[in-house]
C-alpha cells in the first residue's frame, strides 16, 4: 500500500498492486478497511486505465466473495461507486465488465442504497456487451444476488429491465 501511495500516477504499479491485493485479501479482519480505501482511491485516480479498473474490481470481489458483511462495508466505503465509474469509463472493455459484474455480485448486500443504480448499470452493460458470454453470466449473477432473499427487489429488477436483459443474454448464448 505504501508503494502505491508513493507513486500515485503509476498505472502499471496500481495494476500489479491491485492484483497482489486480490490474493492478499484473505486477511480481511485486520486490513479490509485500509485495502478498500486504497483500492477505491486508486480506481478513482486511475480512471482512464481499464486494467487498473479491472484489477480493482477483482480485489473488491475477493474481499466480499465469501462474506456478505464485507460487501456492505465495501459499499459503504465507496466500492459500488468505484466499480460503476470504472465500468462507465470503459464501455467497450469486456473483461472489465466481467469483473465489474462479479464485484457487484458480491457488493449487492447493500441493496438499500445501491440497488437501482446497480440494476440500471448491469442491465445497460448486458445490453452493450450482448456478445460476451462472461458479461452475461456475471450480469445474471448480480441480478440474482439482488433478488435472492428479497422478493420486493425482484419486482424492482423486473421493472428496470432485468428480465429482458437475462432473457436476451440467454438467447444470445
Amino acid at each position: 500500500l505504501a508503494g502505491m501511495r508513493a507513486h500515485a500516477g503509476a498505472a502499471r504499479l496500481h495494476t500489479h498492486g491491485c492484483r497482489a491485493l486480490c490474493s492478499l485479501c484473505g486477511d480481511t479482519a485486520n486490513n479490509m478497511v485500509k485495502v478498500v480505501e486504497a483500492v477505491v482511491a486508486w480506481m478513482r485516480a486511475q480512471a482512464g486505465e481499464a486494467e487498473v479498473q479491472e484489477n480493482g474490481c477483482r480485489a473488491l470481489f475477493n474481499l466480499c466473495a465469501n462474506n456478505p458483511d464485507n460487501g456492505v462495508e465495501v459499499a459503504r466505503l465507496g466500492g459500488v461507486e468505484a466499480v460503476l465509474a470504472g465500468m462507465r469509463a470503459h464501455a467497450g472493455a469486456a473483461r472489465l465488465h466481467t469483473h465489474g459484474c462479479r464485484a457487484l455480485c458480491s457488493l449487492c448486500g447493500d441493496t438499500a442504497n445501491n440497488m437501482v443504480k446497480v440494476v440500471e448499470a448491469v442491465v445497460a452493460w448486458m445490453r452493450a456487451q450482448a456478445g460476451e458470454a462472461e458479461v452475461q453470466e456475471n450480469g445474471c449473477r448480480a441480478l440474482f444476488n439482488l433478488c435472492a432473499n428479497n422478493p420486493d427487489n425482484g419486482v424492482e429488477v423486473a421493472r428496470l429491465g432485468g428480465v429482458e436483459a437475462v432473457l436476451a443474454g440467454m438467447r444470445a448464448h
